[in-house]
This record gives structure tokens, sequence and C-alpha cells, in this order.
């Protein structure tokens, strides 16, 4: 009895065998059918393109663009992408996005991938990019995509570039030379160097400052001389100023006198264009302190 049960079960083993065998020659009958009698194959992917969006001196934005071919007979789907961006041959940033894309039989999707790079953040992991006009890259990501039969492939593909460091421009008061003194009050002016330290050019449209000398205001304002600032070069802004030592009181009178370093705070607020359309136009705060002799 136990040996007529025991066989019993075998051949319904088998039969259940066979009968998902035999579905599985339909489906893969079906699937030759639809595919063309074609093999799968695995979709082309590939950068295409990668422009600069955004530039400031904080911060650049790249914007990757990728194609995704699909050459099979049957959509496939995107299921996601891993990403490390290297920097002068360090990594600088990595993860992986989870992003679901449908790609229709033989056709084709083009995806963006947006980089921001955070000037701050670059320079702290590099603090040797401080000196360089530009820093090269190179984007290595791997996509997942999911193919009928095979599953899910792994396709890496990488992309190399360079993008611009903008430095911001350097404001210091450069000298403070009397032209008057009397007892009333005193003509001077002040000189300030603008230096631009990148490699493109930079126009000076504006000045607005205000001048603190021994903790005094002694002058504020706005320029509007405009100053070409050529690539890798400086300029030198004088600025005529009056003091009433009526107003001020006669120490400044003294202090100007004795002819004795003055300690003074120069801030205010750049007003310039680049040459770099994306950079154009932009405000630089900047706020220096120091000593000064007035040269008579």
């Amino acid at each position: 009895m136990l040996s007529i049960v025991t066989g019993y079960k075998t051949r319904s083993a088998l039969a259940a065998c066979l009968i998902v065998s035999l579905g599985l020659l339909i489906a893969c009958s079906a699937l030759r059918g639809l595919l063309g009698q074609d093999a799968i194959r695995r979709p082309q992917v590939e950068f295409v393109g990668a422009r600069l969006t955004g530039l400031s001196f904080d911060r650049a934005t790249i914007v990757f663009e990728v194609n995704i071919q699909n050459p099979n007979s049957l959509g496939v789907k995107l299921a996601g992408f891993g990403y490390d961006l290297i920097i002068n041959d360090h990594s600088f940033l990595h993860g992986r996005e989870e992003k679901e894309v449908e790609i229709e039989a033989r056709g084709e999707n083009v995806i963006d991938i947006p980089v921001t790079i955070s000037y701050q953040h670059l320079y702290q992991v590099l603090q040797t990019l401080r000196h360089q006009n530009s820093a090269a890259y190179r984007l290595n990501c791997d996509f997942s995509l999911v193919l009928p039969v095979l599953g899910v492939v792994q396709i890496p593909v990488s992309k190399t570039g360079d993008f611009p460091l903008p430095k911001l421009p350097t404001v210091s008061l450069e000298k403070l030379q009397m032209k008057r003194l009397s007892l009333s009050g005193a003509d001077l002016v002040f000189g300030v160097r603008v230096d631009n330290p990148n490699a493109f050019a930079m126009t000076l449209e504006g000045m607005q400052y205000q001048l603190m000398v021994d903790g005094q205001p002694w002058a504020s304002g706005e320029t509007g001389q405009r100053i070409s600032l050529p690539q890798k070069r400086d300029d030198l802004l004088e600025i005529p100023i009056t003091l009433d030592f009526i107003r001020m009181g006669q120490a400044v009178y003294q202090s100007l006198s004795e002819g004795r370093r003055l300690d003074y705070q120069f801030r205010g607020d750049l007003d310039l264009t680049a040459s770099l359309p994306l950079l154009g136009r932009t405000h630089v705060p900047f706020d220096h302190f120091g000593q000064v002799a007035v040269l008579k």
C-alpha cells in the first residue's frame, strides 16, 4: 500500500513538472515571437553632453545628459544609477539615485543628471584647488536596467571634463595721501586697490564704501567710475575726501599732523560684471582693516 501511494505521488510530481516546462516553452516561444527571433541585447548608454547651467563665486552646477537606447522589441526600464564624481583624482561626491524611466521598444530616452559643487566644500577637501583656475572631473556612473528574461543588468559609463573656479576679487586700502591741512579741515585722497585674481576679465561698474579711521567715520558714498580689470590684473581707484575738524574734533587734526599710522576699517560692496556669461553681473561685499600711513 505504501509503494502504491509513493508511485502515485511520483507520477503527480512528474506531471506537474511537465506542465511547468510546457508553460515555460510556450512563454519562451511567445517571447521569441515578440522579439522577432532576435536575442535580447543590452541597451546602449552614453553621455551625450555636459553643460554648465549655474556659476557663482560660491558654487557651480553641471547638468550631464545621458542617452539610453533600447535595441530590443520589448520595452526596458531604468531602475536607478550609482555615481562617483572624481575631481583632481579624488572622489568628491558619490551615492545612488533611485530613478525609474521606461524606455519603449526600439526607443531612446535622454535623462539629465544635475550636479552642484560647493566651492567651500571643495576647497576643504582639496585645498590645492584654491590656487587653480579650473578643476578636472570624471563622473563614473553605473546604470541599472531591467531587461526581459535577463533581469537587472549594470551598464557602466563615464564622462570627463573641467569646470571654472572663480575667485573673489580683493579690495585693500593702498594709500591715504593728504593734499591740504588746516586748523579747520583737510583734503585727502585715499587709494583703493582692486585685484582680479581670475583667468577671465572683469569690469568694476561701481562701489559703495564706508571708511572708518581710528573708530570715526571719515568717508562714505558711492562711485560710478567704470574700471576694466583684465585677467590676473589689478587697478588703483583714487577717491577724494574732505574732513571737517569743527564737526569731527581736533583729535583728527592732531592725528594727521603727527603723521602716525592710523587704524582703519574699509568696507562696502563691489558691483562687478564678468566676461563669463553665466557669472554675469554680481555684487561682492568686502571688509578690510589694518593700518595706513598718511602721505604728505
